[in-house]
Formats: structure tokens, sequence, C-alpha cells
């Protein structure tokens, strides 16, 4: 490489480099101080013997590594809350008409949006059940009289085969807890229907939504 001056010349892996201004080329020489040894970016090297040759080298420091880090952010989980949609729920479950909804899933065989799931997501404008979550146990709420009529409630199987409806109301004797509530399904309407826990689903099955934002 021509040069005029040492700056010119780059760096030597081995050594010092200098710039001969007898045949004005870059070459390499042993180092004989620390400021012989510019490594890259700037650092400056060690001018070290090498045990095997016994001559001297520069060695440069190992570059730092950076660490880059991922900030994932975490939409929040809300209930989801429509128990003022009481008298259109109503409406519905008297037209005896299928309420259906792009953001539900499709029956299966069909092209039709209006799982039991429609119902909750067209009447609640919610968004749809893969970004719903587990709330309370509407089985334990029931117990408390705690759980307002008209909250959208769920069943979170693994399986597609989940029911989502509204809570009507629930009564506890001596047959155990039974629970009332509107929902369709892909073959019925909106209608009312009446669970206990010998029925399929089973009111343990069923809790209220949080979902994603």
């Amino acid at each position: 490489m021509y040069c005029i001056r040492n700056s010119n010349c780059p760096h030597c892996l081995s050594g010092h480099p200098y710039c001969s201004h007898h045949s004005w080329t870059c070459h390499c020489e042993e180092c004989t101080t620390d400021e012989h040894c510019l490594c890259p970016g700037g650092v400056r090297g060690h001018c070290n013997r090498n045990h095997h040759d016994h001559k001297l080298y520069c060695h440069c420091p190992a570059a730092p590594t950076t660490t880059t880090s991922t900030t994932t952010t975490t939409q929040p989980l809300v209930p989801l809350d429509c128990s003022n949609k009481k008298i259109s729920v109503i409406e519905s479950i008297a037209e005896n008409l299928h309420v259906e909804d792009d953001r539900a899933g499709l029956c299966p065989g069909t092209n039709k949006h209006q799982t039991s799931e429609a119902l909750v997501i067209h009447k609640c404008n919610a968004t749809a059940r893969s970004s719903w979550s587990k709330g309370v146990s509407v089985q334990h709420e029931c117990s408390k009289n705690t759980i307002q009529a008209y909250t959208p409630i769920s069943t979170f199987y693994d399986s597609v085969n989940n029911t989502a409806g509204f809570f009507i109301d629930c009564t506890d004797n001596d047959d155990g807890i039974k629970l009332k509530m509107a929902a369709q399904t892909c073959s019925d309407a909106p209608k009312i229907m009446e669970l206990n826990e010998t029925t399929n689903p089973k009111i343990a099955d069923f809790f209220t939504i949080f979902q994603q934002i």
C-alpha cells in the first residue's frame, strides 16, 4: 500500500505499522512501546513479547459486546362488562334469529359466524375469543349473590367447543346451584338455558370474561 507517513498505514495485527521512506509502502515491524499498538476503534493495545518466537507483538483487547434488550408491551386485561345490553339480548331471544358476527368463529361445515360467542361479541362489541381470559367463577359468585344480571360469561376449555352467553340468574337450593343464562348455539337461536352440575356444559365450567384491549 502506498503511503507518505505512518498514519497512512492500516492497523497491523502482529506489530507496529510504519511507512518505508525507501519504497513509500506500508510495512509491519515489531512494536517497542504500547504507543505503537493502535487497535481498531482507536483503542490502545499492549506491546508484549511472544514466548514462542520471543518477538514483540501488539495485543488488542477484545471489543466490548453490546446487548440489546427488547421491551414487550402486554395489553391490559379488563372485565367485559355490557350488562346494560339486557333489552337487546331479550329482543334477540324474542326474534328467535341467530346473531352473527365476523369476529366469531365459523360454525362447523358452514360459512356462518353464529357460534355462541358471536352473540356476546356482537352485543358487547367485544374482541375475538382469542383475546379473552378467564375471570371469576360464576358458581362462586352465585353463592355470594354478587354477579350482575346480563354479565357476559363463558367456558374456557382447551378445545373449540366452548359456550358463551349472558348470565341471568342463579338459585341455590337442596338440589345445588342452578344457572340460568341466555345463549345461542350453531343449531339454536338465542334462548334461555338452565344448567347445573350434571348438565353439559355444567355451571362450574363458566367464568366471567376478561379481554385484552
